[in-house]
């Protein structure tokens, strides 16, 4: 019996950390931004490192001497805004590791600051998840600037500012809707420059499509966007002239989760290239889901 370790596995195949059967699943919901779509991590977040340091340097931080660092911060780490910390917590919201600033803390100051206190993400004056776009870089700006704050190198014009207050001016400074707006102009000009190709990614899905599975793609970006995106990422590996909106049973765009799935929003269908709109569905409170279930 060979292996299953040392086997070569199928370069499509899925895994999963859990007991999953998928004879009982018909129906698998995709996002893009990082699922389906992979974004090069340099060339995405250290632009809006960019645009958000050049922001803060507006404001008058000093920060001409700080620049991108790709392996300070990963999503997945949770900011404490009140501390200046980033920390590392498992599934329960114990705290494992910590850096304050860009300095790793030893154990025993985690546990003299912390512990036995529990991450609660619902307190979002204190807490705030890494995992949407643009959360590396607004990290590295924060814990740079929480350095910059401790070094007495904040100009005192600003004002006294606490870890707090240094995280709201660097939420300023990284205003998502307006860089979003700028950054992903750049990205569809040079789709090839921010996003990482994945020719078995598109056949992944179409072997799930043709196993009788229906696919959904929910994403919080606009139409535009979308299809710039999909087009430039799935098409040319499709077989037979196929596009990406043949893998898909439904297709939602500008979603705003996660409130799409909690409140309700008028539902528009697009329905010219131009990504002109016309009245779909109006959902009461909640029934966003309702709707789709109701379609598929």
């Amino acid at each position: 019996m060979q292996d299953p370790l040392t086997v070569r596995n199928s370069p499509r195949g899925i895994f999963c950390t859990r007991t999953l059967n998928l004879r009982s699943i018909s129906v698998i919901g995709y996002d893009m931004d990082y699922t389906l779509i992979h974004y090069n991590v340099m060339a995405w977040e250290g632009r809006a490192y960019d645009y958000g340091m050049a922001n803060l340097k507006s404001m008058g931080f000093l920060v001409d001497d700080l620049e991108f660092d790709p392996d300070l911060v990963i999503r997945g780490l949770i900011m404490d805004k009140v501390t200046g910390n980033l920390v590392k917590a498992d599934r329960f919201g114990y705290i494992k590791r910590v850096m304050h600033g860009t300095q790793m803390l030893p154990t025993r100051a985690v546990s003299e600051i912390y512990g036995r206190e529990l991450v609660d993400l619902r307190k979002e004056d204190t807490w705030e998840f890494l995992n949407t776009l643009f959360s590396v870089s607004e990290a590295v700006m924060f814990m740079q600037m929480v350095d910059k704050l401790d070094q007495g190198l904040v100009p005192a014009e600003l004002g006294p500012l606490d870890y707090k207050g240094l995280y709201n001016a660097v939420s300023k400074a990284l205003f998502r809707a307006h860089v979003e707006g700028q950054l992903k102009s750049e990205i569809m000009a040079e789709p090839e420059r921010f996003v990482e190709p994945d020719p078995e990614l598109p056949l992944a899905l179409l072997d799930q499509k043709e196993a009788g599975k229906r696919l959904l793609l929910i994403t919080n970006s606009d139409y535009h966007y979308t299809n710039k995106m999909m087009n430039h990422a799935f098409n040319r590996f499709l077989p037979n002239d196929m596009g990406w909106r043949d893998l898909f049973e439904m297709v939602i765009v500008s979603a705003r989760k996660p409130e799409f799935f909690q409140i309700s929003h008028p539902l528009y269908e697009v329905v010219t290239d131009d990504g002109l709109l016309r009245p779909c569905f109006k959902a009461n409170s909640g029934e966003n889901l309702n709707i789709v279930t109701v379609v598929i």
